[in-house]
């Protein structure tokens, strides 16, 4: 652990509040609120462990409800509102209220919460910056339009948590991939991204910081359990199912079983791409390698930070316990605070 930034929390003279911005949304089933209410509570009494008075702030529509009684010179916003009801990825409609009333806040801002959720505009600043990525193109209609680059992963171009990567997103011909590419055009109604499928290893690069970035342990996805190339992907229910074998079958070992020189590749290739898409507090970097090379996959400004999260577990595997994760998060916003 970072002895100074842990000395600093514990000293801070400006004894600030915090406050957990969350929301709450009208289409949740009774399971995805008790999800929700149990990581509030977590991280509430994680907070007040570290010593932090807390205010809880849940959001449907209007972000400044809870807000509007606060004094932003004294407290920090932990950014956990992911959307507003009705509109569940508009990140980015959370940030220019929060710095209109003159709250200091976690994570990035309005920028960055829109550009690293459009994977088209994220690549455009990876390339621009020099950090490498799969070859890719957008695709508007169902037409391989020259694509010849086999094996590619097609996915939705504006979409997160792994919507709509399936074992049938890896196509092998332009006849499969102008097939998928109708299907995200049908289901998704956006573009799709058709990129160079990078068959290799796949690391979570947790990081955190400003100017100065710390990287967590490196998690690597072991995909040993799959012989067929087309189920070597990070699907939603390998993500967030563990009811299903796609979740079973893709154990995450943190720290990552790799070698000082690939680790040192992979965490460049990270910070790298963490100040092309100009990430604020914490972030986390998903890359593959491929003949030693990595290639940035995707770039996470707003990650998930649960207990049973990837940034949580590469920050346990650090030696922070939940408690300090999320107080340490709080601490690198509460610098951007405004003073009396």
């Amino acid at each position: 652990m970072d002895s100074d930034v842990e000395s600093a929390i514990k000293t801070d003279p400006r004894k600030f509040r915090a406050v957990i911005l969350f929301n709450m949304m009208s289409d949740w089933n009774a399971r995805d609120t008790e999800v929700s209410d149990v990581c509030i509570k977590r991280m509430r009494r994680g907070l007040m462990e570290q010593g932090y008075e807390v205010h809880l702030a849940p959001v449907r529509t209007d972000v400044a409800e809870h807000l509007r009684d606060l004094d932003p010179t004294k407290h920090v916003v932990f950014n956990w509102c992911e959307g507003l009801d009705g509109q569940p990825n508009a990140y980015d409609a959370i940030p220019p209220v929060l710095e209109s009333m003159g709250f200091a806040y976690t994570g990035a801002d309005a920028w960055t919460l829109a550009a690293t959720l459009d994977k088209a505009i994220t690549k455009e600043h990876l390339l621009k910056h020099g950090v490498s990525t799969p070859i890719s193109k957008v695709f508007n209609s169902a037409d391989a339009n020259g694509w010849n680059r086999f094996p590619a992963l097609v996915k939705p171009a504006i979409e997160h948590c792994s919507h709509g990567i399936t074992p049938e997103a890896v196509v092998d011909t332009p006849e499969q991939l102008e097939e998928r590419v109708q299907y995200v055009l049908d289901t998704w109604h956006q573009p799709a991204l058709v990129e160079d499928f990078i068959d290799g290893p796949e690391f979570n690069v947790s990081m955190w910081g400003n100017g100065r970035l710390f990287t967590l342990p490196l998690a690597m996805l072991d995909f040993s359990g799959f012989s067929d190339y087309h189920e070597r992907i990070v699907s939603y229910d390998a993500k967030w199912d563990p009811n299903t074998e796609a979740f079973r079958l893709n154990p995450v070992v943190c720290p990552a079983p790799i070698d000082d020189e690939l680790r040192a590749r992979i965490e460049a290739t990270a910070k790298g791409a963490y100040k092309a898409l100009r990430l604020r507090d914490y972030g986390r970097i998903d890359i593959r390698v491929r003949d030693g090379v990595p290639y940035v996959l995707d770039v996470n400004s707003n990650p998930d930070i649960t207990l049973e999260g990837g940034f949580a577990r590469s920050a346990r595997t650090a030696g922070y316990d939940y408690s300090q994760t999320v107080a340490r998060i709080l601490h690198f916003a509460s610098k951007r605070m405004s003073v009396n």
